[in-house]
């Protein structure tokens, strides 16, 4: 099984995050409408669809120390910056998906000696 990565660009070139652990608690959708209802004194419900936003939400239980979570770090400065990302689910496969983080904020938290943990949420981008 081959973990995922992170590819992006801090304008230096491209920098790839691998995954030492795998990412857990992946939903397999992620969707959320963006929807204004109104409900008529009638009864009848009329409703106005903007759009449906799809994210990526993931949690990284075991982080470790050092250049683990130094180059979790580094990625965080760059995506909380609203900087465009891509994500592969499997880094020995092509396919890839770009994103931009949805969290305005980041704490890697302790979990025990010598490892973090952090949850993550990424909203796909619409070209």
């Amino acid at each position: 099984m081959a973990f995922p990565q992170i590819v992006y660009n801090p304008g230096t070139g491209n920098v790839t995050l691998q995954f030492q652990r795998p990412a857990t608690k992946i939903p397999a959708y992620n969707l959320a409408a963006v929807r204004h209802d109104n409900i008529a004194s009638s009864g009848v419900r009329e409703s106005v669809l903007e759009r449906i936003d799809q994210f990526l939400t993931l949690e990284m239980e075991w982080v470790g120390i050092g250049a683990d979570v130094e180059d979790w770090d580094a990625f965080m400065q760059f995506a909380l910056a609203g900087n465009q990302f891509s994500y592969y689910p499997d880094a020995s496969q092509p396919s890839f998906t770009n994103y931009w983080l949805e969290d305005t904020d980041w704490i890697a938290a302790y979990k025990s000696p010598g490892q973090y943990t952090f949850k993550l949420k990424f909203r796909l981008v619409v070209a």
